[in-house]
């Protein structure tokens, strides 16, 4: 019966992957002009831009563009902005790749673009927390523990090899999973690791199915609710602070600089209105989950708020910050993993390029590598 079920939630994700969407849940159709910006033959005309097409994921780090949408703070500066939804990140990664995205909004997946050198990242949003492997209270995972930076880690290599773990492919609960096993001196091969989509992974596991589920917020903290036990924390497991990113196309960057500086502007804007103001924050951010198919409970968003910080001017200024720091960390895992040819791993800092929101915020900062 479980095998069953398995392949049923299977079957469903691929017809869902084949499925796309449109303005409201997946990439355009067409490949954008690549530089379709134009100067009005009237000197003293505003500057006419062509669209600039944002692909995204419902993550916190999307909740100030939406507010610069919904306040007219693209539009102020004369920016033709449209925004593309998508399930999870490969998708963008998939979207980019084509050119049917001018821009990528999302966590660690982006990694992909950085690597593939098609990609700049010029800014950073949101660090990006509350995320581990989960099981059961009555696990014999649970039988060996050990204490990482105060936080126990639980498993061994006999009592996790064999184990069916749901997930997603292509996201940060993949690299934890795969930074967990890799404590034990496992990786992927040695589990059965079942690729289901987000929330639908944790209703089967909380009906039975699955030994573990690499998950994320907000579902860490209704497993944790319900008494399941994190038995691999994401820091630890990986040592690394996750950030969310945004990415463009190496030709955007090259041919439409002066939008990606005006574009993040009002990012940046309305992101400072966001962070400064928690019942703003907890107003829109509700709103904006509840639109894109993720309804958060008021505790389930309270807590997120706690985890997750946004990437603010005085963040991006103080000493201790490092542009770029957690990508690096995460190409070297995925080389290692075999992932990322090892060939293409100095793409990933290569890619890095502060100086559009450095020009957008007229700051300097540190930057990682």
């Amino acid at each position: 019966m479980k095998k069953k079920f398995l392949a049923a939630l299977l079957a469903l994700v691929m017809v869902i992957s084949m499925a796309g969407c449109g303005n409201s849940g997946s990439a355009p159709s067409s490949t954008p002009d690549p530089n379709p910006s134009t100067t009005p033959a009237d000197a003293g005309a505003k500057k006419e831009y062509g669209v600039l097409k944002i692909g995204m994921m419902p993550f916190g780090i999307n909740v100030p563009a939406q507010r610069a949408m919904d306040e007219g703070y693209f539009e102020e500066l004369g920016l033709n902005v449209e925004f593309y939804m998508f399930a999870n990140g490969a998708g963008i990664n998939e979207a980019l790749a084509a050119q049917e995205v001018d821009v990528g909004v999302s966590g660690l997946a982006m990694i992909f673009s950085l690597a593939s050198g098609t990609c700049k990242m010029i800014a950073e949003g949101q660090v990006s927390s509350a995320m581990g492997v989960y099981v059961r209270p009555d696990s014999p995972i649970l039988d060996h523990s050990q204490v990482v930076d105060g936080q126990t880690i639980y498993g061994s290599a006999d009592t996790i090899k064999g184990i069916t773990v749901l997930g997603q492919t292509g996201t940060s609960s993949q690299y934890n999973l795969d930074g967990w096993l890799g404590m034990f001196g496992l990786t992927e091969a040695d589990i059965e690791f079942v690729n289901v989509g987000l929330g639908t992974d944790l209703t089967a596991f909380v009906s039975g199915e699955g030994d573990a589920i690499a998950a994320s917020r907000p579902y860490t903290f209704q497993l944790e609710s319900e008494g399941y036990v994190n038995a691999g924390n994401f820091e630890q497991t990986t040592d690394t602070v996750l950030t969310d990113v945004i990415v463009a196309r190496n030709e955007i960057v090259e041919t439409r600089r002066e939008e990606l500086v005006l574009f993040l502007q009002a990012y940046e804007r309305a992101l400072e209105e966001v962070a400064g103001d928690e019942d703003l924050r907890y107003e829109l951010s509700m709103k904006y989950f509840a639109d894109n198919g993720r309804n958060y409970s008021e505790n389930d968003m309270r807590n997120e708020m706690k985890v997750n910080d946004y990437v603010t001017t005085a963040y991006m200024t103080d000493s201790g910050y490092a542009y770029g720091n957690a990508m690096l960390r995460i190409g070297d895992f995925y080389t290692a993993c075999g992932q990322i040819e090892e060939a293409n791993l100095p793409n990933v800092a290569a890619s890095f390029d502060p100086s559009i929101i450095q020009e957008a915020l007229g700051i300097t900062f540190n930057v990682a590598g």
